[in-house]
């Protein structure tokens, strides 16, 4: 068989060549991977056979790997080859342990490469011609075979490269970047992705996170431009530095936008690091930098329309000589303006200059003083760097001029919010104040008026009495409204959540309403849900009220039909009643939009609303607050000319007790504390007297003390089941009195019970913090202090008191018959706070009288003279007795007075003015009672027998320590003349009991029997 002539020349080739084979180069050592950098053999055109081992070389060019393009082939495009011979060096354990996880690794190779190893074609980057597809820029790890290594060591490589002739010609032909090793292939891969992925990743990564901080820095404080300028560089960085690595990769996409991308990003990258450096040193952009800016502008539109890279490659030198310029006079601009001040123009100038040499540096790597093509991101990362610093020093000083700002602006609302609390609580004093100033005059004109109606008056003159009398009365509401509204608003105002029955709360508000309700020419109905509790647990009289607030909402607006309370259980459950309470009438309805604004203080639906019926638009605003106080809400539904239906929910406990009867001090049994020694404690001989006389009800032994020294010391000397403490008195407080007692270990049970008119939540805390168990509040509630003392006092073991004897005479001395009320003075309330005793009452009026008529003009000079604890001492002295007495008026204006002194504010001339005007009320209330006492005291009625039988109860009564002694002898004086043997010595002995000295009263009494008085 003949062989092709061609078939036959290279095989003889091929002989020849094989035995002129080139040195191979050494490989003694692969510990750690070896370069094989250096001289390879180089031939243009392409021959598969060129991969073979066997092929003589020798007539191939050496050209410098890596390198630029082969000598005297600059320009090149198409196919070449490089070839290089090794010899491993197979005796050494380095090189032998390797052999078989041998691997080479190689850095960029323009544009695709196959790699031979031993003939054995072992990886490629990119595709060869026909279908060529170039993938410049990537590095690669290739595993060698053993098969591919010779007996002897010997291993020949052989690089088959493509230049894509779209690439410029000034660019390098063959590998010209990166390492180019042999060794160990899991130490060369480690070092591919040590070296050439995360170095560049990790530094996008932060770029992309700095340039994402500001953004958000720039979203929040829009005007901060630089922010927003330097966060987009950063991003651009970020996408710069991943396309120039070896993770670019890692994204499947064609190789063509990867490059398009990074000089698309290059190419943009310093308009915007110009406007961050412009923004940060505060500096004008002139002419000459956008000229630079547009010729910028023109290299990003090349490089986004250029179909291939020609254009890029022909355009990266140039504009990287335009970067240098453009740095260049930026330098100089900053320069100047470092000159004139600018901190962060110095650092810019800087940087700007080292740019300038990195850039120099890259375009003469090979021949550059430092050697090496990471300088321009390691500069790149400088500047970042600095420029991160300035950008963090302005957002310090930014946010510097902001706190003060801030601080400033704060300090202003504060202030302003100061003005405006200091405004709205001057509006509650002054509403507060005003009902107060009105409320006095207006008792004055009700009582007068009254009186006036009981006279003989003719027919014109009692219409004008009646319509007095009417029109006071509303205004009287209209100012219990504002005191109560004033009172909500400052949080004054409580609820107490007591057992109550939901029938006998309609009941009442029926009672109350029915007739006024039917004077109006209305039907009343009440609905009340038969499964409801027949016992709840709330405020009834906050309930009352706001029922009856909606009620007089109705009436006012309803001209015919009818009024519908009602009560309806919504649901029950684990001891929870949920009721529904609703006010429904027949009146003219509320437009849906005006309903909101009902329940605004002083609104209603609308000012012509207000001028036909009338009222203040607090009645609403006050039940809202009420319901919302107890936990509720309030709700309505009106149609305009249906009615209107005004309603609320409350979840109310439920208790199984029954609701007790509001009982009498007689009701309660106090058996059980009979004959217990209290020690009654107050500067006010008054007050004693009432408390004592309600004590003496319960036959208990009392003591007195007029301060808190006395009580400390009086403590200590006998023994006392319960001390009834004052807390504000001369000498020594009840506070320090209570911890001065509280100091010594055997007196740690000793009930302490508080009397106070400050029974506030932090009076009641200050009480208990001091060492007191409860606190009873002044006006002194009888069935309260009982209910106190039966739970405090020790129950049984005492010698009881005797009952007091009845009078001689029970029918001359049973009652007075004195009115329930009088202008200024309830009567009623007064006579419960001394167990309804009418003679001891008017005593003590006439006393309070007597006592307190100059309180305002001493009040006007201890203000006057600066003694300001003095002042309020006698204002809470005033006030707390005023109240006992039923003399309501005049508490309240003591108590402002109290109040002022207080809080350190001036006493103003009307707050003294009220007090006065409020004493004088109550003071003609008094004298009008004077003719009663006459009546009462019957002196020409009471016999001597009589007279001795007082005398003996009193005697009796005082060697028991008993207060019904008072009223034996206070009787016993009403059956006498002043003329009457020893009429002074009783007085001396009632004077006496009025402060609980039982042994001075027993002196009296038995000095009053020396004449031969009251002797059988």
């Amino acid at each position: 068989m003949r062989l092709p002539r061609g078939t036959l020349l290279a095989a003889i080739a091929v002989l020849l060549a094989g035995a002129t084979a080139v040195a191979a180069v050494p490989i003694p050592d692969l510990t750690e991977p070896v370069s094989v950098a250096g001289d390879w053999k180089f031939r243009l055109g392409d021959e598969r056979s060129w991969a073979t081992p066997e092929l003589d070389d020798s007539a191939w060019e050496l050209t410098a790997v890596p390198a630029h393009s082969p000598q005297g082939q600059a320009g090149f495009s198409g196919m070449l080859w490089y070839r290089l011979a090794l010899n491993l060096d197979l005796s050494e354990d380095s090189v032998r342990d390797n052999v078989g996880a041998l691997g080479v690794r190689l850095g960029k190779v323009m544009s695709a490469y196959e790699l031979y190893a031993g003939g054995i074609k072992i990886g490629h980057v990119g595709r060869l011609p026909p279908e060529a597809i170039s993938s410049y820029d990537q590095h690669a790890v290739f595993s060698i075979p053993r098969s591919s290594i010779d007996e002897d060591g010997r291993l020949t490589l052989a690089l088959r490269v493509w230049r894509d002739p779209q690439v410029s010609p000034a660019w390098e032909t063959g590998p010209y970047h990166a390492e180019f090793l042999i060794g160990n292939v899991g130490k060369l891969q480690n070092q591919l992705v040590r070296e050439a992925f995360w170095p560049n990743a990790i530094l996008a990564a932060v770029y992309l996170v700095l340039g994402l901080y500001h953004f958000l820095i720039a979203r929040r404080n829009t005007g901060l431009r630089e922010f927003f300028w330097f966060g987009l560089f950063s991003v651009v960085l970020a996408g710069y530095t991943f396309e120039t690595s070896q993770a670019k990769f890692f994204v499947d996409a064609p190789y063509m936008w990867h490059k398009k991308l990074e000089f698309l990003l290059l190419y943009a990258a310093p308009i915007l690091f110009g406007n961050t450096l412009f923004a940060v040193t505060r500096t004008p952009i002139n002419r000459i930098i956008k000229s630079f800016y547009l010729l910028f502008g023109l290299f990003f539109f090349s490089a986004l329309l250029s179909p291939g890279d020609v254009l890029l490659s022909h355009t990266l030198r140039w504009f990287q000589y335009l970067v240098a310029l453009w740095a260049l006079i930026m330098a100089g601009m900053m320069a100047r303006r470092a000159h004139e001040g600018s901190r962060p123009a110095r650092v810019v100038v800087a940087l700007l200059l080292l740019m300038v040499a990195a850039l120099f540096n890259d375009y003469l790597l090979e021949s550059a003083i430092i050697g090496s093509g990471n300088i321009l991101y390691i500069v790149f990362a400088l500047m970042l760097f600095f420029v991160a610093l300035m950008m963090a020093e302005r957002y310090t000083d930014i946010l510097r001029n902001l706190e003060g700002s801030v601080a400033k602006r704060t300090s202003e609302l504060v202030e302003a919010n100061r003005e405006l609390e200091a405004a709205v609580a001057t509006k509650g004093n002054f509403l507060a104040n005003m009902s107060h100033e009105m409320r006095t005059p207006m008792n004055a004109i009700l009582g007068l008026t009254h009186l006036g109606l009981k006279t003989d008056l003719n027919d014109q003159q009692r219409d004008y009495f009646d319509k007095v009398e009417r029109s006071a009365a509303d205004l009287q509401h209209i100012i219990d409204s504002i005191l109560d509204f004033s009172k909500l608003e400052d949080g004054s105002l409580e609820c107490i959540n007591e057992p109550f029955s939901p029938a006998s709360l309609l009941d009442g508000v029926k009672r109350t309403w029915q007739e006024s309700i039917s004077e109006a020419g209305l039907e009343l109905v009440i609905e009340a849900d038969p499964d409801a509790p027949e016992t709840l647990v709330g405020d009834e009289k906050r309930l009352r009220q706001v029922l009856g607030n909606f009620i007089s909402n109705a009436v006012k607006y309803t001209e015919e039909g009818r009024i519908v309370v009602s009560m309806k259980l919504l649901d029950f459950c684990d001891g929870q009643a949920r009721i529904r309470f609703a006010v429904t009438d027949t009146g003219i309805g509320i437009e849906k939009d005006k309903q909101r604004q009902l329940f605004d203080a002083f609104s209603q639906g609308d000012n012509t609303t207000t001028r036909q019926y009338g009222g203040t638009g607090l009645g609403l605003a006050i039940a809202q607050r009420l319901v919302e106080l107890m936990g509720g809400n309030i709700g309505i539904d009106s149609t305009p000319g249906s009615g209107s239906s005004f309603s609320f929910e409350l979840a109310l406990s439920t208790t199984d007790h029954d609701v007790p009867e509001r009982p009498d001090v007689q009701e309660l049994d106090l058996t059980p504390i009979r004959g217990a020694r209290v020690l009654l404690v107050d500067d006010s001989e008054l007050n004693l007297q009432v408390a004592g006389e309600l004590l003496r009800q319960a036959r208990l032994h009392v003591d007195t003390a007029l301060n808190g020294k006395e009580a400390v010391e009086k403590v200590g000397l006998a023994h006392y089941d319960c001390v009834l403490m004052d807390v504000q008195m001369p000498v020594m407080d009840g506070y320090t009195a209570t911890e001065r007692i509280r100091a010594k270990p055997h007196f740690k049970e000793l009930p302490i019970l508080a009397m106070t008119a400050n029974a506030m939540p932090q009076d009641r805390a200050r009480g208990e913090e001091a060492g007191m168990n409860t606190t009873i509040p002044k006006p002194i509630d009888p069935n309260e202090l009982n209910r106190a003392l039966l739970r405090w006092i020790p129950h049984g073991g005492r010698t009881l008191i005797e009952e007091p004897s009845p009078p001689a005479d029970p029918g001359k001395h049973s009652t007075i018959g004195l009115p329930k009320d009088l202008p200024g003075i309830n009567v009623a309330e007064g006579l419960q706070r001394v167990a309804g005793n009418e003679l001891l009452y008017l005593n003590l009026l006439k006393d309070f009288s007597n006592d307190y008529a100059d309180a305002p003009s001493r009040l006007q000079a201890l203000v006057a003279s600066g003694e300001s604890d003095e002042a309020r001492q006698l204002a809470h002295k005033l006030r707390g007795i005023a109240n006992n007495l039923g003399a309501g008026d005049t508490g309240e204006a003591a108590e402002i007075v109290e109040l002022a002194l207080k809080s350190g504010t001036a006493v103003t001339p009307d707050a003294l003015r009220n007090l006065t005007d409020a004493l004088a009320v109550a003071q003609e209330s008094q004298s009008s009672l004077e003719p009663l006492m006459a009546t009462d005291a019957g002196s020409a009625d009471m016999d001597e027998a009589d007279r001795r039988a007082l005398y003996l109860e009193a005697v009796q009564a005082v060697s028991a320590n008993d207060p019904a002694a008072l009223t034996a002898i206070e009787n016993l004086l009403a059956g006498m003349t002043e003329d009457m043997g020893g009429y002074a010595e009783l007085n001396a002995a009632r004077e006496a009991l009025d402060i609980y000295d039982f042994g001075a009263a027993g002196e009296h009494l038995e000095a009053a029997a020396q004449p031969g008085q009251f002797a059988e």
